[in-house]
């Protein structure tokens, strides 16, 4: 009976203990989000002068963007992510504002949930960070388009 009883509490204060855990896993040394938050700010800024190969160079040499819209597909490798940087200003030179939403830590690596507006369109990014030498460099940028603003 005493061992059935202290197996019940065992369970019952590991499963306070594991969620504990998981959190702790994903938490984010504050410097770290603030260096994210600041990649965010500067990949904001070279979109805004409608600087390709700034842009550009804060994906990783063999980065991939992929959109959920007709037509959008996948981008692969910096170059190409440049190229269509360049194509975009050319035709359609909106400003981007993003509000980063929340970041979280996936090994040594980081991903980053940002809300997002080019007009005339909102929608939402998921970018995987990783450390390239003393920075961090976008990997892999997932980017949703869910409405046009205003509807």
């Amino acid at each position: 009976m005493k061992t059935s009883s202290l197996g019940a509490l065992v369970g019952f204060a590991i499963s306070f203990a594991l969620p504990t855990f998981a959190q702790e896993q994903n938490t984010v040394d504050p410097e770290v989000r603030q260096q994210i938050e600041a990649l965010s700010a500067t990949f904001d800024e070279a979109y805004n002068k409608h600087d390709a190969a700034a842009a550009a160079e804060l994906f990783t040499l063999n980065a991939i963007r992929v959109f959920d819209w007709s037509g959008g597909g996948t981008i692969n490798g910096r170059e190409a992510i440049e190229k269509d940087f360049a194509a975009n200003f050319a035709s359609s030179p909106h400003d981007i504002s993003g509000k980063l939403v929340r970041v979280f830590a996936i090994g040594d690596e980081m991903s980053a949930v940002s809300e997002w507006r080019a007009a005339p369109w909102k929608g939402y990014s998921l970018k995987i960070y990783v450390r390239d030498a003393d920075t961090w460099k976008i990997r892999m940028e997932y980017v949703i388009s869910s409405a046009r603003v205003g509807d």
